[in-house]
């Protein structure tokens, strides 16, 4: 049967991809079994994109009288690549040397020549492959699909940088809103005192270095202006404008900022954003437009580097929570309590916990396998990539339509666009619009570049590798290599290493009289029980984040009976809890503060006389409390502050 591929078959065995004519004698010539399915679809990846002043095809069938040094039985043995001088190549070294000619790559080329034990491996798996040319067949259709060009990233670079510049387009505008009442002047932690600290604790003389900041060359004003860069250097990006510069200012506008927040930028998601955003710097192409024309091909090391950080954040979250030696892992009963113990869930979270025990565990399961599993599918060709960005991507679309995590999910998502191919992002197109978009193989980067990219790939996977191991080997690990921490190149992962079990919930209550009280109400957090758990993603209110982990803090103590003892006026325990600067903020009524609630029951300029808070226990009301109360959440108290007069002893201050 004729190949279908090419006019030269006319029904009969494939006479090749070059019609009926007299062969070239000034090109170099491939000449392969053209009865060979495999070999016909394998060179026509490579003739795709092959210049025509490069090199000439041909079936032995035609080909073989040609060169009467070669015997027939070789051209059937295996693929030949004829000089015009009449020299050849054969085998591992003929594909090899074709992958260099049509500029796939050129570093097997040069390991088959330089590297003997290469060589070796190489001979030996082309062996292989021609002896078992069926299988290999079926094996190269369920690896690499019925696509027949190269895979190219042109296409994927662009989608990829994008959408990262609006990942940070979203991150800088959600922080925008609140780095005043957080981190500002009049904030709850004002970022000039961490500064000082710094500067009087660093051990450096040179502080930026130990913690880079624009916020070392200015006040107020200069964080201002490092949030408008990081804004414009966003837009430009997602607008595809000087790619590399637009997000190289983005991240460094974005580090800035998160060096002086503290904890209210201290979450994995902001560190893996500055470390997807420093490999993105080397990936964007040196260019005035994201598509010009005059753009380099995509780093192939840098990929990589990209598709290593998605390995490791994806199977070190699974590894992670089994090696915390977590019961509620372990026998797969996490999701009962995930739904209503996440810091901000979403009102579609009490709908899943009330699904059996028995699909509980089985999200629980499959949860597992994807995080496990499933990443090492990105090692392999293009369809079991395919297959890992899909069920890495459902996996993420799942935790973000049951809680809120800010732009975490989205940027998951993001990152695993580099999974894809450009052949693969073109399904994504219209039919008729695919012959518009840039894709395959443009020049290769300049020496120089390609020397920078080996370095900064280099540099990272030496801080990565041991960060990694250490990791795997002891999940109390830290979260960052302490050389360079400070400008987050490397860092550790894995979310809800220990299930929590239950949910305390800081509520704050101001009175005039100390009689009447009226609550404080939180925009996103818990709050009035008739209250649905809203969607605010990919915004990331800070916060009511931060209130979550203090509830926690304070439940251990209360529940170990130490909390009275530890607590004077104002609550402190080891100044990682933010309410003790909330309680005084609102004493001061300060309004940068107060913006991040979303009710206060005080007018401003009219602060209360008193303020006390409470510690209640939260969790889902069942099916039938809420079809009787309307509540979707019940409460008990755990534990009360005593009230704290403003006007008199423990006023803060």
């Amino acid at each position: 049967m004729g190949c279908g591929e090419c006019k030269s078959c006319e029904g009969g065995p494939c006479r090749g991809l070059l019609p009926e004519a007299e062969l070239p004698t000034n090109l170099p010539l491939v000449v392969y079994d053209g009865d060979c399915g495999f070999c016909r679809r394998w060179l026509k990846r490579y003739e795709a994109v092959s210049p025509p002043d490069r090199l000439a095809w041909a079936p032995y069938q035609k080909a073989a009288g040609q060169f009467p040094g070669i015997p027939e039985s070789a051209f059937a043995e295996a693929i030949h690549l004829v000089q015009p001088d009449g020299s050849s190549a054969r085998g591992a070294e003929a594909v090899y040397e074709i992958m260099d000619r049509v500029d796939v790559r050129s570093w097997p080329l040069r390991l088959y020549r330089w590297l003997p034990p290469f060589r070796g491996v190489s001979n030996l798996g082309y062996r292989l492959v021609a002896n078992h040319r069926g299988g290999a067949a079926i094996g190269g259709k369920l690896l690499w699909g019925k696509i027949q060009v190269p895979s190219t990233t042109l296409l994927t670079r662009r989608v990829f940088l994008r959408l990262l510049g609006l990942i940070y387009l979203i991150a800088m505008l959600s922080i925008g809103y609140q780095m005043d009442g957080l981190f500002g002047p009049e904030g709850l932690r004002p970022f000039e005192n961490y500064l000082e600290l710094v500067a009087a604790h660093g051990g450096s003389d040179r502080p930026f270095f130990t913690l880079p900041t624009t916020m070392w060359f200015g006040g107020t004003g200069m964080l201002e202006a490092t949030w408008i860069t990081g804004v414009v250097a966003s837009t430009a990006l997602l607008l595809g404008l000087v790619p590399m510069l637009s997000m190289a200012l983005a991240w460094f506008a974005y580090l800035s900022i998160v060096n002086i927040a503290g904890i209210f930028m201290s979450y994995q998601w902001d560190v893996l954003l500055l470390e997807i955003g420093f490999l993105a710097i080397f990936w964007a192409p040196c260019a005035w437009r994201l598509n010009s024309p005059a753009v380099r091909r995509p780093s192939t090391v840098l990929r990589w580097m990209l598709i290593w950080l998605l390995l490791r954040f994806m199977f070190l979250s699974g590894w992670l929570k089994l090696a915390s030696q977590d019961s509620a892992w372990w026998d797969l009963t996490a999701l009962d309590y995930h739904y209503w113990t996440q810091p901000l869930p979403l009102w579609t979270a009490w709908y899943a916990w009330q699904l059996p025990m028995w699909w509980q565990k089985l999200s629980c399961l499959l949860m597992f396998i994807i995080e496990l599993g499933i990443p090492f599918l990105i090692l392999f060709p293009r369809i079991p990539r395919l297959i890992a960005f899909t069920t890495l991507v459902l996996l993420q679309v799942g935790i973000l339509l049951s809680g809120n995590y800010g732009f975490f999910n989205w940027l998951t998502i993001v990152l695993c666009v580099v999974l894809l191919d450009d052949s693969q992002l073109l399904w994504m197109w219209p039919r008729r619009a695919r012959g518009l978009i840039r894709v395959g193989l443009a020049r290769r980067e300049c020496l120089p570049r390609r020397s920078l990219n080996t370095l900064v790939a280099a540099l990272l996977l030496s801080m990565s590798i041991p960060l990694t191991m250490m990791q795997l080997s002891d999940d109390r690990s830290p979260r960052q290599r302490p050389a360079l921490a400070g400008w987050h190149l490397v860092n550790g992962y894995g979310l809800f290493r220990v299930m929590t079990k239950t949910r305390p919930e800081i509520l704050i209550e101001g009175s005039a009289d100390g009689v009447t009280w009226e609550p404080y109400v939180f925009r996103w957090k818990p709050g009035p029980l008739d209250r649905a758990p809203a969607w605010c993603q990919p915004d990331m209110p800070r916060l009511d984040w931060q209130l979550w982990f203090d509830g926690l803090d304070y439940e251990y103590l209360a529940k170990a009976g130490v909390l009275d003892r530890r607590l004077a006026g104002i609550p402190s325990v080891d100044g990682s809890q933010v309410l003790p600067d909330l309680v005084r903020a609102l004493a001061e009524d300060r309004a940068d503060v107060i913006d991040l609630l979303e009710s206060s029951p005080f007018p401003a300029g009219e602060p209360p006389r008193y303020l006390r808070w409470h510690l209640d226990l939260y969790r889902f009301t069942t099916s039938s409390q809420r079809d009787e109360t309307g509540d979707w959440w019940t409460r008990e108290r755990l534990y009360s502050s005593p009230p704290l007069s403003l006007n008199g002893p423990g006023s803060p201050g």
